[in-house]
């Protein structure tokens, strides 16, 4: 499995203490994401320069080359990588023998063995209620490894859960299998879809409806992010064709989640440009305002973040 990192959360990606596995590579280009060091399959060196003191001793290929100081103070810090050189680098020293604080690699092969015997061993962490969580990035790319990966898991009692965008035919192989789908649903109307996310979402649409009807334990996430599904036209949309996916299954479980800018340090890290740099953010209130909305419709909707 190409995944670009693993971590903790409680309560988030899922119930209980969860080990979430992330994935590398996804088929949208959402502007606000968080994790832009996902996005790509191949691996990816993040250059901090803020933390960049000495980190031309810990590239001994002449990757960085020290930016003009500002104040005498700064004599010592900044930094300027030249990403062509680490386009060739033959070992990632920065990285695997300094650990320098400036550097951080995303891309990494691991086996399925691997990962189920990383979770075994955290098991006893995991409460009466955790497990391993898949997100990406979207993990449905690597579909038929994931499909391994959630078998072993299962077959071990380790709860699994997996945080889709929901866009790939082969979501079908995981409903009814995993323990927990949290699919995303950014907005109903296509050109809007397009527009942010460089994706069509008929796709999307379609799982949804599949997995309302045979998904046992199902969230959809709503990203709430202004100027794509903040518009009252777009917010009845979304909560016509909730209602519809509750007529399909007993409870409906909806988050609305608020747009933030937290991901754009790793943008410049990437050496790349934040798409939603000064992109005005929404209000806690105007989200809440579409939670109170959806659940006047009976669904049962709630506010993270």
């Amino acid at each position: 499995m190409n995944i670009f990192s693993t971590g903790w959360s409680e309560g988030f990606d899922g119930p209980g203490r969860r080990w979430v596995v992330y994935l590398k590579g996804c088929n949208f280009r959402c502007r606000w994401c968080a994790n832009p060091e996902s996005l790509s399959p191949e691996p990816q060196i993040l250059f901090y320069a803020d933390r960049a003191q000495y980190a031309d001793r810990a590239c001994p290929y002449g990757a960085v080359a020290k930016s003009a100081p500002r104040l005498s103070c700064e004599s010592k810090k900044g930094g300027i990588l030249d990403r062509g050189k680490c386009a060739v680098c033959p070992d990632i020293s920065c990285v695997s023998l300094w650990h320098h604080p400036a550097f951080e690699y995303a891309g990494k092969e691991v086996s399925v063995p691997e990962i189920v015997g990383c979770a075994q061993q955290y098991q006893p962490l995991f409460g009466p209620d955790g497990g391993v969580t898949f997100g990406g990035g979207e993990p449905i790319l690597q579909a038929n490894q994931l499909l391994e990966a959630v078998k072993a898991l299962r077959k071990k009692g380790i709860h699994t859960a997996i945080e889709t965008n929901a866009s790939t035919i082969d979501l079908e192989k995981f409903v009814g299998l995993v323990d927990l789908l949290i699919c995303d649903l950014k907005c109903i109307s296509n050109d809007q879809h397009l527009h942010w996310m460089d994706a069509d979402n008929q796709q999307v649409l379609q799982n949804l409806q599949l997995a309302a009807k045979s998904q046992p334990q199902l969230i959809v996430r709503i990203p709430f992010v202004k100027g794509m599904n903040d518009s009252k036209e777009e917010m009845e949309k979304l909560k016509t064709f909730l209602d519809d996916l509750a007529k399909q299954r007993e409870c409906l479980q909806v988050e609305v989640l608020r747009q933030h800018h937290l991901g754009e340090p790793k943008y410049a890290a990437l050496g790349k440009k934040y798409p939603m740099h000064n992109a005005p953010l929404p209000e806690r209130n105007e989200a809440q305002v579409f939670v109170d909305e959806l659940v006047k419709c009976g669904l049962g909707a709630s506010l993270g973040g």
